[in-house]
């Protein structure tokens, strides 16, 4: 995927050098597209990773809880 990338840059720049309208726009697409592809490979593989790691979420204890409610409370009284 990486090396795609890169010679999508590379055709882009090239297009640009060559100040072809129509080679541009064909490397730019071409970019659009690889790095949609991109997108949806870190966009699945974050659905898989947070169902994992919301299952491994510690929840703060109750006392702990009441404490962080003292220092709030505290705190709007100042």
């Amino acid at each position: 995927m990486k090396d795609q990338v890169r010679a999508d840059i590379s055709s882009v720049n090239e297009a640009i050098v060559s100040e072809n309208a129509d080679k541009i726009n064909e490397a730019l697409e071409r970019l659009k597209n690889t790095s949609m592809e991109i997108g949806k490979a870190i966009y699945s593989q974050s659905n898989t990773d947070s169902g994992s790691s919301e299952q491994t979420t510690e929840q703060p204890k109750e006392g702990e809880e009441k404490k962080e409610d003292e220092k709030k409370e505290e705190e709007t009284k100042k």
